[in-house]
């Protein structure tokens, strides 16, 4: 399938108000009396059987320059239509939840069609985002922004974690300890995630990678992080890839202020659906010690804004844009005799102001055990220090209609 043709199946997809990203795309044409129906799970198969050249096959005697056809397009019952007029080279859209109804009418079927395009490049904006919006709002599995699986989730999250996770400790060494020299740090993190929201499943599949820059003579960092992962509902499939840098800086020995910017980007064959967010974010994480246990209180404000795709003559942009609120305690238990193992138990609240979502909401609830080391070495009449972390656990999220759980393991060294 061409560029030209997935993003104008993206455009006509987003126009549907179905409520979830993934599912069964159901196609009903009538001409002449006669009726079919088809179910597809990819929007690309139900976009390619717009076609007269596909209708004609289904109906003897159907002529591909004059004969009518209507098409009802069902989402979860939700439809709308696009009507190829009788013994006319009119084609009319209609899509009552978005109040949209439109007619192209060419030289001949192929020119009315290019119409149809041309509609959704230009005049169709306004209507597309619209119901791009609605769809954040209104539906449970909306690939860029409004349940746990989407972007804007994804991003936020991360940007907390990364902050105030164990596995964000690992650059802080005791003063005694401060070498001359700090090594660098790479960071890998696989998680699993599956989620219930009003009833859609979603898996996600995530490969999250970070390298940490540590400033010599100092506990500050510069984090650079390429966050990835795969989200299936049903049959279909969307990708994930982004770009964050965090500036760590130590304020004390218990304070530490990390600034962060993002880029993420979704996308997917199978549902015709692109997007793109922006972000920046402050997080404060600050430590109570108290007798041998470390409390962790993490706050985080954060603003989140989803920016235009263009290709060709394209242009979608949903127009979404949030706060982001995340606070949580973490509170870190010396495993055994070992000082340098423990057990996290941690507990989120996140709060979304600004435009509306299906969740703006939820809590979460975990834990992780691991270990945290520092190796301290003399090189070439230098001290350097060496930091690993290996770290897993689970985490449950509950919302209003929705619920989940993700399994996660980090390792930096």
């Amino acid at each position: 399938m061409s560029v030209r043709k997935l993003i104008l199946a993206a455009a006509l997809t987003l126009m549907l108000p179905f409520s979830a990203f993934a599912g069964l795309f159901d196609l009903t044409v009538e001409s002449g009396g006669d009726s079919y129906s088809l179910n597809f799970s990819k929007v690309e198969d139900l976009f390619d059987n717009f076609d007269v050249e596909k209708i004609s096959p289904y109906f003897p005697g159907f002529d591909e320059n004059t004969s009518g056809a209507d098409l009802t397009i069902n989402f979860r019952g939700l439809p709308a239509t696009l009507t190829i007029a009788p013994n006319s080279n009119k084609y009319i859209l209609s899509i009552p939840s978005a109040g949209v109804y439109e007619e192209f009418d060419g030289a001949d079927r192929d020119e009315s069609s290019d119409k149809l395009e041309d509609w959704f490049k230009k005049d169709g904006q306004s209507a597309l985002t619209k119901v791009m919006q609605k769809l954040a709002s209104d539906t449970p599995s909306d690939p860029i922004a409004g349940n746990p699986s989407s972007l804007m989730s994804r991003m936020s999250s991360m940007d907390y974690d990364m902050a105030v996770s164990p596995e964000a400790s690992v650059i802080e060494i005791n003063a005694q300890q401060a070498p001359e020299l700090n090594a660098n740090l790479i960071s890998v993190f696989a998680k699993y995630s599956n989620y219930t929201v009003n009833g859609v499943k979603s898996k996600e599949y995530a490969l999250p990678l970070a390298y940490t820059i540590r400033f010599n003579g100092s506990k500050n960092s510069l984090a650079i992080r390429l966050p990835m992962s795969q989200v299936t509902v049903e049959d279909s499939t969307a990708y994930n890839l982004g770009l964050g840098i965090a500036l760590g800086y130590q304020v004390n020995d218990d304070w530490r202020l990390t600034p962060a910017i993002g880029y993420g980007a979704v996308g997917s064959i199978d549902l015709g659906s692109v997007g793109q967010i922006v972000s920046g974010s402050l997080t404060s994480s600050y430590v109570f010690h108290v007798s041998k246990y470390d409390l962790t209180l993490g706050n985080m404000a954060g603003y989140y804004k989803t920016i235009p795709f263009s290709r060709d003559d394209y242009d979608i942009d949903p127009d979404i844009k949030n706060t982001v609120l995340r606070n949580g305690l973490r509170l870190s238990l010396p495993f055994g005799e070992a000082k340098t193992t423990s057990l996290e138990l941690f507990v989120t609240d996140t709060r979304y102001f600004g435009s509306d979502l299906y969740i703006d909401q939820y809590n979460e609830i975990g834990f992780s055990y691991g270990f945290t080391k520092v190796t301290v070495k003399e090189k070439g009449g230098k001290t350097k220090g060496y930091l690993s972390s290996l770290r897993g656990g689970v985490t449950y999220m509950t919302a209003d209609d929705a619920d989940g759980f993700t399994f996660n393991l980090g390792w930096s060294f």
